[in-house]
This record gives C-alpha cells, sequence and structure tokens, in this order.
C-alpha cells in the first residue's frame, strides 16, 4: 500500500510541469488541497469509518492540519525555486531523517540499526538521482523551503500514526489533517492567480492532483500506517523519486543517465533493507 502510494506521489512534479500556464505554487498547492481533503472524506465515509467521539482528537488534528499545509506549500514552493528534481530530492531525502529524530525523541529510543542502514542508503540513492550531474545552481530559498516541507512531511506521518494507534480509522486520520489544512490555506485563494481553473487542463490538472495523489494515495498511506512506523513508511514512500525520474525521462524527455540509474539501485536497495526491519528491531 505505501509503495503503490509513493507511486502516486512520484506522478505529482510531471503532472504539475504539464498544467497550463498561470499556475502558481501557493494556488496549485491550496487548490490540491482542497479537493485532495474532500475526496478523502468522502472515501472514509464510503469505508463506513465512523468516530464516536471527536473532542480528543481536536489538538492534533489542528496540529496535524498545519504539518501537512507546511509540507504541501513549501513543496510546491521548492520544486518552483529549486526545481522539480532538486525539490523534491531535499524534501523526500530530509523527510526521513527528520521523522527517525522525531520518532527517537517520542519513544526515547535509538533507531535499528537496520533501518538506519537501510535509511541511509536510500536517502543517498535519492542524493545521487537528484543531483550528481546537475550543473544548475542550488536556490538556497528553495532548499530551506524543502526542508521545513521535510520536517513537516515527518511530523504529519508522525502525529497519523499517533492517532491510528489510539484508534482513529486511518483514512478518517489522513481526511481529518488535510482537510484542516485546506481550511487554513484556503484564504490564499483570495491572492492567488486561480484563473487557470477555467480551463479543461486546470480542472483535469486540479482534480488529478487532489484525487488521485491525496484522495487515493493517502487511503494507501493510512493503510501502511496501520502496522509500519512512521519512520518505516516514510522510508518506504523514498520510491516516490524513482516513479519521478522515470516520469521525467518518458514524458518531459530528461535523460536519467548512469547516476540516475546508480541513484534508483542505491533507493530500491534500502527500500529492500527498510522494508524487512522496524525502527526497533532488526528483524
Amino acid at each position: 500500500a505505501v509503495l503503490a502510494a509513493a507511486v502516486l506521489f512520484g506522478t505529482t512534479g510531471t503532472a504539475l510541469a504539464r498544467g497550463p500556464d498561470g499556475v502558481t505554487a501557493l494556488g496549485v498547492g491550496t487548490i490540491r488541497l482542497i479537493v485532495g481533503g474532500a475526496s478523502l472524506l468522502i472515501i472514509a465515509r464510503a469505508r463506513g469509518e465512523r468516530v464516536a467521539r471527536w473532542r480528543p482528537w481536536w489538538p492534533s488534528m489542528l496540529a496535524g492540519g498545519v504539518a501537512v499545509a507546511a509540507y504541501q506549500l513549501l513543496f510546491f514552493e521548492a520544486t518552483t525555486r529549486a526545481g522539480v528534481a532538486l525539490g523534491t530530492v531535499a524534501t523526500i531525502g530530509s523527510g526521513p531523517v527528520f521523522s527517525g529524530v522525531i520518532e527517537m525523541v517520542r519513544t526515547h529510543r535509538p533507531p535499528s540499526q537496520g533501518w538506519v542502514i537501510g535509511t541511509s542508503c536510500a536517502v543517498t540513492g535519492v542524493v545521487v538521482l537528484g543531483i550528481v550531474g546537475r550543473d544548475t545552481t542550488p536556490d538556497a530559498v528553495g532548499l530551506l523551503a524543502a526542508l521545513g516541507s521535510g520536517l513537516g512531511w515527518a511530523t504529519y506521518a508522525t502525529i497519523g500514526k499517533w492517532q491510528i494507534d489510539r484508534g482513529l480509522p486511518s483514512t478518517t486520520s489522513m481526511a481529518t489533517m488535510f482537510a484542516t489544512a485546506a481550511l487554513l490555506c484556503s484564504p490564499l485563494l483570495l491572492v492567488e492567480p486561480v484563473e487557470w481553473l477555467t480551463t479543461a487542463g486546470g480542472v483535469a490538472l486540479a482534480l488529478y492532483l487532489g484525487v488521485a495523489t491525496i484522495g487515493v494515495a493517502y487511503t494507501l498511506y493510512g493503510i501502511g500506517l496501520r502496522s509500519l512506523t512512521a519512520p518505516t513508511v516514510i522510508t518506504l514512500t523514498l520510491a516516490e523519486p524513482i516513479t519521478a525520474a522515470v516520469l521525467a525521462a518518458v514524458v518531459l524527455d530528461e535523460a536519467i543517465g548512469w547516476s540516475g540509474m546508480l541513484g534508483i539501485t542505491f533507493v530500491a536497495v534500502g527500500l529492500v533493507v527498510t522494508a524487512t526491519v522496524r525502527l526497533d528491531g532488526d528483524r
């Protein structure tokens, strides 16, 4: 489920690159959250998920919504400023590191050797895949935005895991955090240009980003969080840049090259190692 979600996540950059003119990072990010949050709420209802009492969940829902909003908006800002490849690499590469640190602080236990090896291997692969062989000068603001996005990603995944472990249905957990993020970001639509939504391509982009890369993907993501630790789930999501790299080569005519193939190999090995270990145990 997590790997399938990662494949859907990996289509985001290419879909955005093929989108209509006039799309802005903050505008498309907000629209994606609104459509995605609504999709998750509909899916949760269709799955028959019910919550007896909402009051205990409000603080974590708000914190998770803030983290989701930060992740979403900073990610699109990073890819706009630093480029799709570098912005994705910095976000995806930093997420597992932040998640491991958060889990270590939260549980007062160091991560297992197996998780460290698998995550280090996968992150190395992501860096090689996105940076080696590129001659562009990194944008400092874009890189900072990517790191902030990675921290937001690690934070809401940890909150989602906490909610699910305490009895909140998985899709409902994802839905409430994304719906909260959508509400927090909606005022941006008053200042961001959204004329692109009046075109067929704009509507298709909004529906795809919201329904496929949030609604369907985070339903699968929530299923993974039921039985896997947040750091393990985030490391497995490093399959995303492999998808992004392949699509960039096939759809956007970006060459992968030897460094890209080496990076993909590192990521694949890291995912296999991580998939066989737990954060607090070697097998």
